[in-house]
């Protein structure tokens, strides 16, 4: 299973690297490409939109980050530097819409459509992690309770220790969905993108969704145990063979 996930986390590394094709510059410099009228009906069409004008705000940021970031050297305000990556961004919106025929509205909207396949595969990585790391704390508490497993004290550690697991899986998924979009978008500086991110705007269904999850575990192995104690033992065979005729 480990090598499994391991295989599954480079692909997602790979796939996710691939949709950031051009090489980046800090120059407000859009690349050259082909020109041409996108119909936005057509979803291939669309997809290459939100791909440059996540380009293009990418660019915008760079351009920010070197000019007026803290450690640029020429911070001024944080105004200023929203004011810069905002003006170079409105330049390369401009060049982008000339180019396809689109209005600036229609870039900026583009930007708040997601690939819904990499964010899904982001969330069940993560998963396959949870389960994992909630399978090794389940039964570790189904050992120690041992034999103890129809008391209270199992059913309030169960539920306590969901609790705790869960907490910590949202944080340590929110820290894992943000490592996949510094990947995607070949920036470690998110900025205002990292509120993009699904996972930040589903913080209390993920909670739930991780204790239960967590619970419906603990039961199996529960199930299990008492199931393992219910089999009786096969009697050992005697020394000697008897026949009977």
């Amino acid at each position: 299973m480990t090598r499994l996930l391991c295989l599954f986390l480079v692909a997602l590394a790979c796939t996710a690297g691939c949709a950031r094709a051009a090489q980046p510059n800090s120059n407000c410099e859009w690349p050259t490409e082909n020109t041409g009228s996108l119909d936005l009906s057509q979803s291939r069409q669309a997809r290459h939109l939100t791909a440059d004008a996540e380009r293009a705000e990418d660019l915008a940021v760079r351009y920010a980050d070197v000019r007026r970031a803290p450690h640029s050297g020429h911070v001024e305000s944080w105004a200023e530097y929203g004011r810069t990556r905002d003006q170079c961004m409105a330049v390369l919106f401009k060049i982008i819409g000339n180019s396809h025929g689109v209005s600036e509205e229609q870039i900026r909207l583009a930007l708040t459509h997601r690939r819904a396949d990499l964010d899904l595969a982001v969330v069940l990585s993560f998963i396959v992690l949870y389960v994992w790391a909630t399978s090794v704390i389940v039964r570790r508490i189904s050992r120690h309770y041992r034999g103890h497993q129809e008391s209270s004290d199992w059913l309030i550690m169960t539920v306590y220790t969901s609790v705790i697991a869960s907490a910590v899986g949202v944080f340590l998924g929110e820290q894992w969905s943000g490592i996949m979009e510094d990947v995607r978008v070949g920036n470690g500086h998110l900025s205002y993108r990292a509120e993009r991110i699904p996972w930040v705007h589903h913080r209390l269904e993920i909670f739930i969704g991780g204790v239960v999850l967590f619970l419906f575990l603990a039961a199996l192995a529960r199930r299990k145990m008492s199931a393992s104690r219910a089999i009786p033992e096969t009697p050992q065979p005697s020394g000697s063979l008897h026949l009977n005729f």
